[in-house]
């Protein structure tokens, strides 16, 4: 069973989600039905962070507004450091600030390219899709991973989408390319620059120690501490490296809606609110 965290904010139990994917990058839902989503779950405060995109961000405002939750501009932009493919979740940035959306842009383009070196890898194991089925899967979103996998299950190739990642799409296996080579340090400073918070994302899934250790050194402001990866003995272990650095607490259900993969994480895997007062407190600081 996932973890999840509860607690009190300053305005009574309010509960949020900091780690939302939409059709913008590789989840199913809509921004819009994923503020639906959250509304019926409860919650206060959601973030939508697509990979590699902020597009779902203005098309949640105003369902969100409406339904009277508070949506924090994410994201979850790709990095590669010593070998790890390192995710960094932005929060509270300006999701129109030009370096940003630009990289955004030159990110888009390199996870495209990204998946058809991934196709011609898989043509030389006999396993035939095409680029343009990715693309189609993506419906103009930040293609990913979970796009090919939906083409293999689709071809009859895989019966899952673990089994894609397991036997082809996974980072040890046969038809694996790496993820955008950006340093870390490069995807903080971006998102310093917007004004926004940067945070590792799971890091038991893709940060030994030492690379997080490093990777406060170049202004990491926080760890994502709540996880569906993580159980009460990685999330203890994480808050205390976190407070020792006095860093921020975040986290989320990572949800994508893919049935064998998020279960039943939406709503159950959160993070209490004062969690998101204390990041609002870190931005007036800056």
């Amino acid at each position: 069973m996932p973890p999840s965290s509860s607690g009190a904010g300053h305005n009574g139990f309010e509960k949020a989600d900091l780690h939302i994917h939409t059709k913008c990058s590789d989840g199913i839902h809509t921004p819009e039905e994923i503020v639906d989503k959250a509304a019926s779950a409860g919650l206060s405060a959601i973030s939508i962070t697509d990979h590699d995109s902020v597009a779902g961000i203005d098309k949640a405002k105003p369902s969100a507004s409406a339904k009277g939750i508070e949506l924090i501009p994410g994201v979850e932009m790709s990095s590669t450091y010593k070998g790890y493919d390192i995710h960094v979740l932005g929060y509270f940035f300006d999701h129109r600030h030009p370096a940003l959306t630009g990289y955004l842009d030159h990110c888009r383009h390199l996870r495209t390219e990204r998946a058809e070196r991934m196709v011609g890898k898989l043509a030389k194991m006999g396993v035939k899709i095409g680029l343009d089925q990715i693309i189609l899967k993506a419906q103009n979103g930040s293609v990913g991973r979970p796009h090919i996998a939906a083409v293999l299950q689709d071809g009859g190739y895989v019966k899952s989408f673990s089994e894609a990642f397991s036997k082809y799409l996974g980072a040890h296996s046969p038809a694996y390319v790496k993820s955008i080579e950006t340093h870390p340090a490069e995807v903080i400073r971006l998102i310093n620059e917007a004004g926004g918070l940067s945070f590792l994302a799971h890091p038991a899934q893709s940060a030994p120690d030492e690379i997080l250790k490093q990777l406060i050194t170049v202004g990491l402001d926080g760890i994502e501490i709540v996880h569906p990866s993580h159980d009460s003995y990685k999330q203890n272990y994480y808050r205390e490296i976190a407070n020792e650095y006095f860093m921020l607490f975040s986290g989320g259900s990572d949800y994508h809606g893919l049935k064998d993969r998020d279960d039943d994480t939406f709503g159950r895997v959160t993070i209490p609110g004062d969690w998101v007062e204390k990041m609002k407190s870190r931005l007036v600081k800056a």
